[in-house]
């Protein structure tokens, strides 16, 4: 396999392959993710012991790099329970663990009608639904898919939803908006 070192912890594939001929991936010794998702965990700058949320979480790729960093106190959020098994699997080849919830995060209710049991996070990572216009290149069919309008509707939803995890966030804590959109209306 044709491979070149990026940084200290990746390396880029000369040629695309499937998972299943990386070697090491089964086994949950690599994982697949571009650049900018690697960059997440980092920014957050975990430590052990931290409580963290990962709002969105699904497929877990950055959930599971969160958890290689340090040991975690991790809820992994989606409101997909198909989407959070996906996490579920991918955190088990990686032999790693997390507290899985299935919940809205526009809606954390913590008078314990929701999801959240009203601890705040030292550190939340929010990788918020868009119009994925970053990522047209590895998904053409984006294009034909998104709609004018999706833009606003995906505005707006994101904004409920940071809206909402602010109140999770300890004084002092960081929270990361994260996105594959290359318009400011969603990424800024």
């Amino acid at each position: 396999i044709g491979a070149r070192q990026v940084g200290a912890d990746a390396v880029r594939l000369d040629k695309p392959l499937p998972v299943s001929q990386i070697p090491g991936f089964a086994d949950g010794l690599a994982s697949v993710q571009d650049a900018a998702a690697q960059m997440a965990a980092p920014l957050l700058d975990v430590q052990d012991g931290m409580r963290v949320l990962d709002a969105c979480a699904a497929p877990g790729g950055k959930t599971g790099h969160l958890l290689e960093c340090a040991e975690l106190d991790l809820v992994a959020l989606d409101n997909d329970p198909k989407r959070l098994r996906r996490i579920e699997e991918n955190l088990q080849r990686l032999q790693l663990k997390a507290q899985l919830v299935a919940g809205d995060a526009r809606h954390g209710n913590p008078d314990g009608q929701g999801w959240w049991d009203g601890k705040q996070f030292d550190r939340i990572l929010a990788d918020v639904p868009c119009t994925a216009s970053g990522i047209v290149r590895r998904h053409p069919d984006i294009r034909w898919l998104r709609r004018k309008s999706d833009t606003a509707q995906l505005t707006t939803l994101s904004a409920q939803i940071l809206d909402n995890l602010w109140q999770m966030l300890k004084p002092g804590g960081k929270l990361l908006l994260v996105t594959c959109s290359l318009w400011p209306q969603e990424s800024e």
